[in-house]
């Protein structure tokens, strides 16, 4: 079977299992056995089978607007639940971006990430697919995002289906890995797993780890990094999990505002980096398309960008707050953990097979 035929045949399986959950949520309703998580899911569910308007060509070469189911590589409609959605045509595409969300987010608020890659694939122009990557159980409150155990659990998934995805697209076509957030501990964890987009974007984020603080850390050739950090961007600021990525020097820092100042459409703050028609989403769109040249860049330091009077600023003071939180925190994670030795025991594992199988078995679990 040929390439198109099975990703046309997945999307119909994937249609088919949200099908099916509709219908057994919809029975529990109905029985009045549904719980309130099983109504909202519900809901979720009815608006995820809901057709989406595309346009196409007709026979004559006239453009016509259809509707077409949307297109789930990869769904789970269970528990936090899980989806990867494609938007566009993977086997036609010029370029492709792939978008991996961060914190905060479940199968009951994917529409909006949906949202956020069509932006990217409008901003990027014709030619362009976009996947919504959404297949990692992204954490949920401030403590679980301090931990990195959803990031090393997900990247390795996410290298999966990059390299499927090149089996999917044309052999020229150019991958683009767009992260968000936590979404860039996942990205970057995928990339040290062996994935190899084109190029890499990273937007609002709390830092790769410790040692990270530069690009040649942990991307390989042929991948570039471009990085976004918009003024009033705490996230970044913390560098909870490492150096921030807007710092590094041989990554290429874009503008988050119209360097010419005639930007309508401000970006601050921490989830502000893809409103339409603003220089930050314009970059994007201009990465995914691989029209470098057009990039707009900054420099402007936490100090410039938080500036309150006499020289003051609040982004300096929350590093240093942040990174002192961070070391105690690594310190009592690093206490509390088991080591290797004591897993092993706890586990009945003989001591003289503990090292070996360590050294076989999967790392440990990293948001």
């Amino acid at each position: 079977m040929a390439e198109s035929d099975q990703l046309a045949e997945r999307f119909r399986a994937n249609h088919a299992l949200l099908v099916a959950a509709r219908d057994r949520l919809q029975s529990a309703v109905d029985d009045g056995t549904a719980s309130d998580a099983d109504t909202k899911r519900l809901a979720t569910i009815e608006e995820l089978l809901t057709p989406v308007k595309v346009s196409e060509q007709d026979a004559d070469g006239n453009v016509v607007e259809v509707e077409r189911p949307r297109q789930f590589y990869s769904v789970d409609p269970d528990g936090q639940g899980r989806a990867v959605e494609v938007l566009g045509d993977l086997r036609q595409a010029e370029n492709v971006a792939v978008l991996v969300p961060g914190m905060g987010n479940s199968l009951d608020t994917f529409r909006g990430q949906s949202d956020r890659g069509g932006l990217i694939k409008q901003e990027a122009g014709p030619g362009t697919a976009v996947v919504v990557w959404l297949d990692y159980d992204s954490p949920h409150g401030l403590v679980e995002a301090a931990s990195k155990d959803a990031a090393i659990e997900g990247g390795p998934r996410l290298a999966g289906f990059l390299n499927e995805l090149d089996e999917l697209k044309a052999d020229d076509t150019d991958v683009t890995l767009v992260a968000h957030s936590y979404g860039t501990d996942v990205a970057a964890q995928a990339v040290m797993a062996g994935a190899r987009p084109k190029r890499l974007v990273m937007t609002g984020s709390p830092g790769i780890a410790k040692y990270v603080d530069e690009a040649a850390d942990f991307v390989q050739p042929p991948t570039r990094l471009y990085t976004e950090r918009a003024p009033g961007d705490y996230v970044s600021y913390s560098e909870w999990h490492g150096p921030d990525p807007a710092t590094f020097p041989d990554g290429i820092r874009m503008a988050t505002a119209d360097p010419r100042g005639d930007d309508p459409v401000s970006v601050h703050w921490h989830n502000e980096y893809y409103r339409p028609n603003s220089e930050a989403l314009r970059n994007i769109g201009r990465v995914v398309r691989g029209a470098l040249q057009q990039i707009t860049t900054t420099n402007t330091s936490r100090a410039t960008e938080t500036k309150l009077f006499l020289g003051t600023s609040w982004g300096g003071a929350l590093n240093g707050v942040a990174s002192a939180a961070s070391r105690v925190y690594d310190g009592i994670v690093a206490l509390t953990k088991p080591s290797k030795q004591s897993a092993g025991t706890a586990a009945g594992q003989p001591a003289a097979n503990r090292t070996n199988g360590a050294a076989r078995g999967p790392g440990g679990r990293q948001r």
